[in-house]
């Protein structure tokens, strides 16, 4: 529907006619020997008309999808329709001295005709299909773009979820005392909140934070004392 080709097609067509009719003027051919030429070269004048018309009034798929092609077809539908204004100035000229200004005052009435047939019978038709088309591709890019937004919500809610989870199962622990096991290491018993108690080891000298995330449990009996759990630990490196 918007392809630079049909307005090439239609030049051409139009030009053929057009050379058609000249000579048949100059032959001395009369008006009604030429009517399939001249019916020929209006109907292509309105399909150049009509293809500018488009590229006027793009829909929006079409300023997203051809955007350099509906600029280069409204170049090129302008740059015919100087052609063609130039062709209808040179055929008015030459029935108006042949048949007078009465006989291209009906062909001025022909030509209305031809459009609104044309209009009726082929550039409806094509609008519609143009439509349905849009609609389609419109209907496979909102849904292409609606399953992948589903996806990426559904993926942060689990991701979230997940979280949450794991932040439930935690709590705070500070660092309650650590003691030197052997020549390299240290046992640190950290506690928390609900009898939360872990023990880490580190090498002698290491930085050893402050606090630290235990795994939470509320429903484990109270830990046993610091000072038994680190001489536990002791006794078994021993």
């Amino acid at each position: 529907m918007l392809d630079p080709v049909t307005i090439g097609t239609a030049v051409q067509v139009a030009t053929g006619a057009f050379k058609i009719l000249q000579r048949g003027f100059q032959a001395g051919r009369e008006l009604e020997q030429m009517t399939a030429d001249l019916s020929r070269w209006m109907s292509a004048v309105s399909d150049v008309d009509n293809l500018e018309k488009n590229a006027k009034n793009p829909s929006l798929w079409l300023k997203l999808t051809k955007g350099k092609s509906i600029e280069s077809l409204a170049l090129e539908a302008f740059t015919a329709k100087k052609t063609l204004e130039d062709q209808r100035y040179q055929l008015k000229m030459a029935i108006q001295l042949t048949r007078g200004v009465a006989a291209w005052n009906e062909l001025i009435a022909l030509e209305g005709k031809i459009r609104k047939q044309r209009q009726e019978a082929i550039y409806a038709a094509q609008q519609r299909r143009q439509k349905i088309i849009e609609y389609v591709a419109w209907t496979v890019v909102i849904g292409a773009g609606l399953a992948t937004l589903t996806g990426f919500v559904l993926l942060l809610k689990a991701h979230t979820a997940q979280a949450n989870d794991w932040a439930n199962d935690m709590t705070v622990c500070r660092l309650v005392k650590c003691m030197k096991i052997d020549k390299r290491q240290e046992a640190c018993v950290y506690r928390g909140a609900h009898h939360s108690q872990e023990t880490l080891f580190f090498d002698y000298g290491e930085w050893k934070p402050r606090e630290y995330l235990c795994q939470w449990n509320p429903d484990q009996p109270p830990p046993p004392n610091v000072y038994d759990v680190l001489e536990a630990i002791k006794e078994s490196q021993n």
